[in-house]
């Protein structure tokens, strides 16, 4: 293998070139498979042991070299099973050259040592893959969820395969009973890491990577365990194990090592739960181990199997109790974060009509030079902001009970340009940032009060994430009204695209204080366009580069006549 390709530098996400070397040991694990299984005993040891430390060594060396571009939390990880499996690949060479100079070897002895230390790096190594979403306490159930699986599974490995396990080594040195004790309890160790990685929320897509290295770890485990039950207290030279198992294992590795650079599409949208598969894999081997107990007592005897059963199902019914006590507190957690969220909200929502009420009333009291007309316009205005206000807190406990979708709406025909025009004199937005088109004439079938708070909530997120330049454009399209806002921000990642007109999302800023906002706003305009009959979406901007939300009211628009745009200007308003 050329040192360029093992130490050479990697374009993010472009797949390096496989070294011509590696097809050769392809071509050598794919003959030594069938010959371990067809061959006599010494070619099958050749075949076995010259395949699968070549396989493990060229793995390792490709974990550690093609996870360099990787981000580095995942090069870590993927670095440790490289690490572990060249550790393995040494033991296997140790155990051939003692057998080359000695002439034999123990089946079980300190060459152990390099496969335990190993598998043990490569275990940690898959554990910490940082593909898992949520908070601490979700997690811990999702860990609980993984134990379930893992000690249902191994009752009914012990059942199977450690109970014969166990009885080999009564007769067996200490060592031999010290080594042999520790492959099952990696194993364990490895189902546990398994479940909880197949059962966690993941932030990517399918991942071909975990399902290929999954498998490489468990043929080898049932190879190890098979190994281990017929060879304790023979020579290795009279052993007989699986070496089509370790080379299958070898080639599953090294395969898993070529395609680790291919890092899976991330999900689209985020906090997916997880899929139903993952539920079923640790809670179904539960039950088929309560099954295996059952009918393993309608005998009316109880021996050593069913007294691991038993102990088992009692370990997992209690961790049964203690996940749904951490759901509880997790769906407690959740509560008060959405009542904190709606406290928020109503801060949010009632900040602006209370602005402008109270500088419009602080103006008519202090300022004695207004007129009458003016202090009743005034008036006038803080009266429009006090119902508006009223709607609001209507709004809010409609969105607290679930109910979005009941506005009650007073439908009349209105004109949209003083619609738009009040919807910018509430939001206080700089008019030397803004243009509008409305179409001359436009009116539309709606309630105008609701479609004001419409275009006041996207104004406002304009305002907050959108940059310094806007545009409102409403004009009828097919006897349908439709009203855009653009904006020449950074726009919305597609991922959050349909998560945003969700109650108190905030798409990618939701972990962030510094940036105020609180979800309400784009779950209420998706409300008033659906009881208008209508919807609310999203789309790139390309008038501004930015984000463009458009509300598509159909059939609500009562004239059709072109948008009067201003060429270079600000406003034009029919």
């Amino acid at each position: 293998m050329s040192s360029h390709a093992l130490t050479g530098a990697r374009t993010p996400n472009r797949t390096q070139i496989v070294p011509r070397p590696v097809y050769v040991v392809f071509a050598i694990l794919i003959t030594a498979i069938p010959i371990a299984i067809l061959g006599n005993s010494e070619a099958a040891s050749v075949a076995g042991a010259v395949g699968t430390s070549l396989g493990l060594f060229f793995a390792g060396a490709f974990f550690i070299v093609r996870s360099s571009g990787l981000d580095w939390r995942e090069r870590r990880a993927w670095s440790l099973v490289g690490v572990g499996l060249l550790i393995s690949a040494t033991g296997i060479v140790v155990v051939v050259l003692q057998v080359l100079i000695v002439g034999d070897a123990p089946t079980v002895g300190p060459t152990d040592l390099f496969f335990i230390v190993g598998y043990s790096i490569a275990i940690v190594g898959f554990g910490t893959l940082p593909h898992t979403a949520g908070p601490p306490i979700q997690r811990a159930r999702i860990a609980i969820d993984g134990l379930i699986g893992a000690i249902s599974i191994g009752s009914l490995f012990w059942v199977a395969v450690l109970g014969p396990l166990v009885q080999s080594f009564s007769e067996a040195t200490a060592w031999e009973r010290i080594i042999g004790s520790l492959y099952p309890i990696l194993d364990l160790a490895a189902i546990v890491v398994f479940m909880i990685v197949l059962a966690r929320r993941s932030t990517y897509r399918f991942d071909i990577r975990i399902m290929i290295f999954t498998g490489a770890i468990m043929v080898q485990a049932i190879a190890d365990i098979s190994y281990l039950v017929a060879a304790v207290g023979q020579s290795f030279a009279t052993a007989e194990p699986l070496h089509a198992a370790y080379v299958l294992a070898a080639l599953a590795f090294l395969l898993t090592s070529l395609i680790v650079d291919r890092v899976p599409q991330p999900r689209e949208y985020a906090d997916r739960r997880a899929a139903l598969w993952t539920m079923l894999a640790p809670y179904g081997a539960a039950a088929t181990m309560v099954m295996v107990l059952l009918s393993g007592l309608t005998d009316g005897r109880v021996d050593v199997d069913d007294t691991v059963l038993l102990v088992a199902t009692i370990a997992v019914g209690l961790l049964v109790v203690a996940r749904q006590g951490i759901a509880i507190q997790e769906y407690r957690m959740l509560v008060e974060q959405q009542r904190s969220d709606l406290v928020s909200s109503i801060s949010h929502e009632l900040r602006t009509p209370l602005t402008a009420m109270v500088g419009f009333l602080e103006i008519v009291k202090e300022d004695s030079s207004l007129s009458k007309d003016e202090r009743i316009e005034m008036v006038e205005i803080v009266a429009e902001q006090a119902m508006y206000l009223q709607r609001i807190v209507e709004d809010l406990l409609s969105l607290a009970h679930g109910a979005p979708d009941r506005l009650n709406l007073s439908v009349s025909e209105h004109s949209v340009a003083p619609i738009v025009e009040n919807a910018i004199l509430a939001t206080a937005i700089d008019r030397r940032n803004l243009e509008v088109e409305v179409a001359p004439g436009l009116t539309a079938v709606v309630d105008g009060n609701r479609l004001q708070q419409v275009l006041v909530n996207l104004l406002a997120n304009a305002v907050r994430y959108g940059g310094d330049r806007c545009l409102i454009a409403a004009y009828a399209d097919g006897g349908g009204l439709i009203v855009e806002v653009h904006d020449s921000g950074p726009g919305v990642p597609k991922k959050y695209e349909i998560r945003i007109w969700e109650r108190f999302e905030r798409g990618q800023n939701r972990y962030n204080a510094a940036v105020p906002g609180s979800g309400i706003g784009l779950a209420m305009v998706k409300s008033v366009a659906e009881s208008h009959g209508g919807r609310a979406s999203y789309r790139q901007s390309d008038r501004l580069g930015g984000g463009c939300f458009i509300v598509d009211l159909p059939g609500r628009a009562s004239t059709q006549q072109p948008i009067a745009v201003v060429p270079g200007g600000r406003t034009a308003i029919g």
